[in-house]
């Protein structure tokens, strides 16, 4: 690499493209292929920018239905028109005639194979030329990536992003669903260096409704989260999904005696530590007043409620082991407490 220039996004680009749409098994030139001229555009550059010390023989061919010609202003480029009568749009073929460049290039490949850095730019060019988005029965989302058989280096650069995937033989490509992975692609824009494909994809990206998760996402998540105590409205808002399911989820937890839930008023309030009790301020303002024990009348006074009401929250007390009546002369005891005692 020291002979040529510094590595930079576009040649990662660049080799991404060359990978999908390239000739690996030509000796005598460097080849690409693609329908879309910002693509064609930029390897063409990007090319010529590495190798401009180098004597070779440029040559673009442009095929269409009609032998359509192309304004290209290319110097030194032969550029030659044929017909295609199964060409929907013209495409091109952009050829570089050097058996040295071709040696180098391969090099410059390899180089960037071996620098994960580089594997989202890598990942771009790929997906710009092998890549589509789609949209099936169900608006289930898909992103593939066309392949004749699964290769070690395309598995390297999805799972260096951690993208998940899996390859169908018979369709002949890779497979992303999910919406995380789609995540992925969005956060770094890997879909962006295509215009069609960049257009379609934030197009159905951007209509996603409700968050997608891997099996068993959600449930890790919201256990793992709940070190602090946060209610169901809180965990729903938060991971975007309805509050139905995220009470579902709730509940699971609750079962396999993981997580455990607080009334305060008419809201739960939900942890995962075992050794916090969650209550309302009242209640923590009875166990405050418990400084001695009392009858359940001294406390209706004391909070200005009728007895009923009052026995009701003392009640609510002794459930969590707060306290405890004595039955003798029906006062209330308050009880040491080896928890944590969080008031809301």
């Amino acid at each position: 690499m020291d002979r040529l220039l510094a590595p930079n996004e576009n040649i990662a680009k660049c080799v991404g493209l060359w990978l999908a749409e390239g000739d690996n098994k030509t000796k005598s030139e460097i080849t690409f292929t693609n329908n879309c001229w910002d693509l064609v555009n930029l390897f063409y550059r990007t090319i010529n920018k590495i190798f401009y010390k180098h004597n070779y023989n440029p040559r673009i061919y442009v095929y269409s239905k009609d032998k359509k010609k192309v304004k290209i202003h290319y110097k030194n480029c032969v550029v030659k028109y044929y017909v295609h009568k199964k060409a929907i749009k013209p495409f091109f073929i952009l050829r570089f005639a050097s058996v040295e460049m071709v040696k180098e290039w391969k090099k410059i490949v390899k180089f960037f194979l071996d620098k994960k850095e580089f594997f989202p730019n890598i990942l771009k060019g790929f997906f710009a030329g092998e890549g589509n988005v789609h949209v099936g029965r169900k608006s289930v989302r898909v992103l593939r990536v066309s392949q004749k058989e699964r290769k070690k280096f395309i598995d390297d650069l999805l799972n260096s992003l951690n993208i998940s995937f899996s390859f169908e033989t018979g369709n002949r490509n890779y497979v992303i669903t999910k919406k995380f992975n789609w995540d992925v692609f969005a956060k770094l824009k890997l879909a962006d260096l295509h215009p069609l494909k960049k257009e379609k994809f934030w197009r159905v990206y951007n209509d996603f409704k409700q968050e997608h998760y891997e099996k068993h996402y959600l449930i890790k998540k919201i256990y793992t989260i709940l070190e602090k105590p946060l209610t169901t409205r809180d965990l729903s808002n938060k991971f975007k999904r309805s509050f139905a399911r995220t009470q579902d989820v709730l509940v699971l937890l609750k079962k396999q005696r993981r997580v455990h839930n607080f009334r305060v008023g008419s809201i739960d309030y939900w942890t995962n530590d075992k050794n916090l009790i969650i209550i309302s301020k009242l209640k923590k303002g009875y166990l405050l007043f418990l400084d001695r024990p009392k009858q359940t009348a001294e406390l209706a006074k004391k909070f200005n409620v009728c007895w009923k009401a009052s026995f009701r929250r003392l009640k609510e007390l002794e459930k969590l082991n707060l306290i405890r009546r004595n039955k003798k002369d029906g006062k209330w005891i308050k009880l040491p407490v080896k928890k944590s005692i969080l008031a809301i």
